[in-house]
């Protein structure tokens, strides 16, 4: 079974939903759910975003690599030890899967204390770096945000389906003048301050595959330095959910 059917699968049985309840509760045409899970087919993006809508958990647990945690049992333990063995596995897989849900592989706090922890130089970014946009200072006679990378990860690169920051930027360069100004203020603010600063936006924006994207998200954004002085902007953002 491929990993997102597998993600898919274990969110279903933590919520104890069957695919015909998680299909009705998230506007999905049943046939095509349960084809897509019992048939291993390609699930797009417009399922995942429905099904993170209808479940009320985070794009970060679609988007990440790993289904779990995994233990190496003790080959050496009694039929009580393995059956303890299972318990503890079983336990703690499912709090893992809770931390993804909520969008927690990297938590704000996380974020945070790496940032202060180094001063805001961009170093220690491995842990990181898979659900953060990097940025050149905005240009604002363009009116434009300067995308450099994108986290595999990224609030950006799931929602918007991008995979690069050419194609981050070519999505930006959608957008309206008003919400590419407010960008532009938003990131100038950031490097003003010269510190992390938390805004919790809202975007309604048509997506360059004709998609209508809504959302409304927490946004950290918070100037870094290389190791040779120049400046960039960090990105994390993080989904809400409500209810």
């Amino acid at each position: 079974m491929a990993l997102i059917h597998k993600k898919i699968s274990a969110l279903l049985t933590d919520m104890n939903l069957s695919n015909r309840q998680a299909a009705l509760k998230c506007g999905i045409p049943y046939g095509t759910f349960n084809s897509a899970l019992k048939n291993e087919r390609e699930i797009g993006w417009s399922m995942l975003d429905a099904l993170a809508r209808g479940l009320g958990v985070s794009f970060h647990y679609f988007s990440s690599d790993t289904a779990g945690l995994e233990l190496l049992p003790d080959r050496q333990a009694g039929e009580a030890g393995r059956k303890a063995f299972e318990i503890l596995n079983a336990q703690l897989q499912a709090a893992a899967r809770s931390r993804q849900y909520r969008g927690c592989d990297v938590s704000l706090q996380d974020f945070l204390d790496w940032w202060f922890a180094n001063s805001g130089r961009l170093e220690s970014f491995d842990q990181l770096q898979h659900q953060v946009d990097l940025f050149n200072p905005p240009d604002a006679e363009r009116n434009r945000i300067q995308p450099i990378k994108s986290g595999p990860a990224s609030l950006a690169s799931v929602c918007f389906e991008v995979a690069s920051s050419d194609q981050l930027r070519d999505t930006l360069n959608g957008f309206s003048d008003k919400l590419n100004a407010d960008l532009v203020m938003a990131h100038s603010e950031a490097i003003s301050r010269g510190e992390p600063v938390i805004t919790h936006p809202s975007i309604d924006v048509k997506l360059l595959n004709g998609r209508r994207f809504t959302r409304q998200y927490r946004r950290v954004l918070a100037p870094v330095y290389l190791p040779d002085g120049k400046l960039l902007v960090v990105n994390f953002s993080q989904d809400i959910k409500f209810g």
